[in-house]
């Protein structure tokens, strides 16, 4: 099931291939911000598919950077509405409902492993879940649960660089950043980190913290 709150358009777009592959899929509308419509689109899910297996916790806003001085008070609130109450009441929401032996994954952001200036209200508002993850992992793991994050650089395809520039100097930054060769991250590395999280292989991992980064520290 894919979730989104305002593009239609491109969740239908993610479930059409899905589709094409022969296995089921389905969009379903809701706000994180709003913990009633966490609850409903995660018993949307269970009643259509008779179970919930997997809970991927990756709503955001990847905006208003700039100095701390300057945040207002409606900037503060709109972000730590999504990335901060949004991703603790999805976290929460899915703790109860996931089927027993089941996987959450919360994708974190890079950007909380070090303070850097102009990301100031963007990290702070990324901070909370990645803690929770740690202290779910410990009040579910008796239903044989596990609950991590994948915390990802900047990712082309993703936030900021869902469309960039090609000579963006940020987008040149990040793609050298790397010892692995001169290239972003994409979706479909954070994707393999989730995979791996939520197969048979991380059956004995949980409460953990994975950086996908082609070996940059962050």
């Amino acid at each position: 099931m894919v979730n989104y709150s305002r593009d239609a358009s491109g969740a239908a777009a993610t479930v059409a291939p899905i589709e094409a592959e022969g296995s089921r899929a389905i969009d379903v509308r809701a706000d994180v911000s709003k913990p009633d419509e966490i609850e409903a689109l995660l018993d949307t899910a269970r009643s259509r598919f008779g179970g919930l297996d997997i809970v991927v916790a990756n709503a955001g806003l990847d905006e208003g950077l700039g100095p701390v001085l300057d945040v207002t008070e409606a900037e503060y609130d709109r972000m730590f509405n999504v990335n901060a109450k949004g991703a603790f009441f999805t976290l929460q929401k899915a703790g109860g409902l996931v089927d027993s032996g089941g996987s959450i994954v919360y994708i974190g952001s890079s950007s909380t492993l070090r303070p850097t200036a102009g990301f100031g209200l963007y990290t702070s508002s990324k901070l909370p879940a990645s803690f929770l993850v740690g202290v779910l992992a410990q009040e579910i793991g008796e239903r044989g649960v596990t609950v991590n994050a994948v915390i990802p650089t900047a990712t082309d395809g993703a936030g900021y660089f869902t469309d960039p520039k090609a000579d963006d100097p940020l987008r040149r930054l990040v793609q050298n950043a790397s010892p692995l060769g001169s290239r972003m991250g994409t979706v479909d590395d954070v994707a393999d980190a989730v995979e791996f999280f939520t197969g048979k292989l991380a059956r004995w991992i949980s409460g953990q913290q994975l950086l996908v980064s082609g070996g940059a520290l962050s």
